[in-house]
């Protein structure tokens, strides 16, 4: 088995289908880290390395609307499109594992497997951004324009794994217009009050097409997703949102 080859072939895979953000991770870096619980090695015993999957930027969804126009079956069959998308990417990429003998798990940030891993901190140990009061990852090219779809936990041993940003941690000098953004006061120096954000929303208008914290953060503009793409996000966490504070109220 070659391990780089296999990862070559992943990232085609990957980038063909929209998401250019390929990163390798080793799993001993993310068990050392004192913000997660999950073990990698829970999931599969033989872990080696973790290739996370996602896409930066505002190309994403020229591809996936292209996909959409060539398979009206699937987008009038599926309701969370982008999720499905994703299970259906990582499905195919069974067909190379399988053929190279690879052993792997997959894991998401949503649906059953939504906690098996701490998908921001692979994130983060992987160089795709930096926490910040947005309470999502901060990259100096893509700024907060950043989705994380799927981790594959696998035995291929990598010889070189990608390295967490360094030198760029700007939310401390910045000047915050984050903060004086928000209509609903939910972001702080402390952080983004998530519950507090979503019962606003869930209460009022003022956001109901796009969030004008992140769109005022000064990293990434030129990155920003497309307005469709971003009313989609927005309804969808929405939607998700209410489902969540129905079941626990």
């Amino acid at each position: 088995m070659d391990a780089e080859l296999v990862l070559d072939k992943l990232r085609n895979h990957f980038n063909s289908s929209g998401f250019n953000l390929i990163l390798a991770i080793d799993p001993s870096e993310y068990k050392r880290s004192q913000e997660v619980k999950n073990n990698p090695n829970e999931l599969m015993p033989d872990a080696k390395s973790i290739i996370l999957a996602g896409f930066s930027g505002k190309d994403f969804w020229g591809i996936f609307q292209h996909y959409l126009h060539k398979n009206p079956e699937f987008r009038d069959g599926n309701v969370d499109l982008i999720d499905n998308y994703t299970l259906l990417k990582f499905r195919e990429v069974a067909n190379i594992l399988d053929s190279q003998g690879v052993q792997y798990k997959c894991a998401y940030p949503f649906g059953e497997n939504a906690l098996s891993l701490n998908f921001v901190k692979l994130a983060e140990l992987g160089g795709a951004g930096v926490p910040s009061l947005l309470g999502i990852l901060l990259h100096p090219t893509y700024g907060t324009w950043i989705s994380l779809r799927g981790a594959l936990i696998t035995n291929l041993e990598i010889s070189s794994f990608d390295k967490p940003l360094s030198d760029f941690n700007p939310c401390p000098s910045c000047s915050k217009p984050c903060i004086a953004a928000c209509p609903a006061k939910t972001i702080s120096l402390q952080g983004w009050d998530w519950e507090s954000c979503m019962q606003f929303r869930l209460k009022d208008s003022t956001c109901d097409r796009y969030c004008a914290s992140r769109l005022a953060c000064p990293y990434g503009d030129d990155q920003q997703y497309p307005k469709d793409q971003i009313l989609y996000h927005h309804e969808f966490v929405l939607k998700n949102a209410r489902e969540y504070l129905d079941d626990i109220t």
